[in-house]
This record gives structure tokens, C-alpha cells and sequence, in this order.
């Protein structure tokens, strides 16, 4: 019996206005935060070193750095499609803002990282548009999170389908 996915480890939340947004609009964020048990850097390097970011995410080409546009590909995907990433801000080893997919409507998101005694915490928050569907994003990052996880602590990398992500968080995120 495989050990994923690990459960919710997420939520999405919703400001009452967002006096930056359209008309007032309400905003949306998914925010997942996650526990590793390793240093900051260890962290950091899985995030952003390409040889340690492809064994859980995908190749990353291209050169990293605030204002500059890399690509990533999300390999264990049946449709496997490299995407463009902005990279907005940048400060290592603590946190980053990228913005990830198509640039006329990129995927706002943003990693904070922390340590205390050896445990690193990872917050990671998308900022979500009205069209983004959170029973399948919600799911999706945390099969990623997982498999991050796995590659953190040399394990078995989870399978999207076999591990049943999509029926098992769906409803956490609806």
C-alpha cells in the first residue's frame, strides 16, 4: 500500500475584498504549507538547483534570477508541455515569486521557506483567478509536494493516477 498522497496538507482562502482586484472582487489563494526534515538549503537546492529540482518536477532549463524567464516541464504529466517562468522576486535561501505558464495569464506564485532545529517549513501560495478550478489544482500541488517530499527523503515518488489524488483531495478543495 503506498503512503500517498499524504492527505490535505492545503487550503484556499478568500479575502472579504480585494481593494487591488476588478470591482472589488473577492481573491482567492491556495496555500499549502509542508514540513521537510532537512536544512533550509537542502530545501532551497530542491526548489531551485535544475539537477535537484528534475528529480521530483521536470527538467529546468535556462538561466535562474530575478527578472529572467526559464523553463520547466512538468515530466510526470501524460501531456508533458514545458512552461515559461517568470521569476518576479528572489531571496535566497528564504523565499521567491514566480510567475509560472502563459504570460498573458501567468499563475502567480510565491514559496516561503523556514527553519527551526533541523525542519524546514515550505509556504507555498498561488494566487487563484476565477477560472482556475481549486478540486484540481488543490490535488495536483500536492501530488507535487509529495513528490518532493520523496525525493527530499530518497523514497518512492507517488503516482497521480495509481495513488488516486484527484479522488482522494478533489473534495478537500471544493
Amino acid at each position: 500500500m503506498s503512503r500517498f498522497p499524504t492527505g490535505p496538507t492545503g487550503r484556499v482562502e478568500v479575502d472579504e475584498v480585494d481593494a487591488g482586484g476588478e470591482d472589488g472582487a473577492a481573491r482567492r489563494r491556495l496555500v499549502l504549507e509542508r514540513t521537510f526534515r532537512a536544512p533550509i538549503a537542502d530545501v532551497w537546492a530542491s526548489l531551485t538547483e535544475p539537477e535537484r529540482f528534475a528529480r521530483w518536477y521536470g527538467p529546468m532549463e535556462g538561466e535562474p534570477g530575478p527578472g529572467r524567464t526559464i523553463t520547466v516541464t512538468m515530466a510526470p504529466e501524460d501531456e508533458i508541455v514545458a512552461l515559461p517562468v517568470t521569476i518576479i522576486e528572489c531571496d535566497p535561501p528564504i523565499s521567491f515569486v514566480v510567475d509560472l505558464g502563459d504570460p498573458a495569464r501567468p499563475w502567480r506564485i510565491s514559496v516561503v521557506l523556514g527553519e527551526a532545529d533541523g525542519i524546514t517549513t515550505m509556504t507555498f501560495v498561488q494566487t487563484l483567478s476565477d477560472e482556475v478550478d481549486t478540486t484540481e489544482v488543490g490535488p495536483g500541488w500536492e501530488f507535487y509536494a509529495d513528490r518532493m517530499t520523496a525525493a527530499l527523503e530518497g523514497g518512492e515518488m507517488p503516482d497521480w493516477d495509481g495513488d488516486s489524488y484527484q479522488d482522494t483531495l478533489g473534495p478537500h478543495y471544493s
